[in-house]
């Protein structure tokens, strides 16, 4: 029982923190090792977005199975990849759950939109994306000019839910009117 007890403790270690007033979990740079700074990708400065209640406003995902508790934001990132000026928000999100680990989603939205009505402007990982397991798991997400890169953890057949073995780039370009997927990624 101990060991079973340490081999989850080791795979898949929390990486959620609490938010008190809204009672909502969502991870955080400090939980995640990241590091967030006002000049680095990740800072909401100029963009309306930087307060928008996505759990509130993100309703494109199905989460009202047996024992569902709502969306849960795992991280929001803001960077200006379509060169207006204003930096767009990329949210990774998926349906908190007791019972089972649902997949996730990545989604960005239009930065210069209403934070009541925030204009989707790209679905990067649809959460309908299981081979394997609950689907891949975004790791890192970095900005290149108009590219992101997703650094996603991803499951093969014999891996358990908490520790998925394969590591996958996804890299996109923003061609001026929608993210295009790099061939290969």
């Amino acid at each position: 029982m101990v060991l079973a007890s340490l081999f989850v403790a080791g795979c898949g270690g929390s990486e959620q923190g609490d938010d008190a007033k809204s009672g909502r979990h969502s991870r955080s740079p400090e939980t995640t090792g990241e590091q967030a700074s006002p000049s680095e990708p990740g800072t909401p400065e100029g963009t309306p977005l930087a307060k928008t209640d996505w759990a509130a406003v993100i309703n494109d995902i199905d989460c009202t199975g047996a024992g569902n508790e709502g969306v849960e934001i795992l991280r929001t990132w803001y960077a200006d990849v379509r060169g207006t000026g204003v930096p767009d928000a990329f949210v990774s999100f998926t349906c908190r759950h007791q019972a089972s680990s649902y997949p996730q989603q990545l989604e960005v939205y239009d930065g210069s939109s209403s934070p009541d009505s925030p204009r989707r402007i790209g679905v990067l990982l649809s959460a309908e994306e299981k081979a394997h397991g609950p689907g891949p798991r975004v790791g890192v997400v970095s900005f290149a000019g108009k590219s992101v890169t997703l650094k996603l953890a991803a499951y093969t057949a014999d891996d358990p839910f908490c520790c998925p073995s394969l590591r996958v780039d996804r890299t996109f370009t923003w061609n001026g009117t929608r993210f295009e997927r790099k061939p290969g990624s």
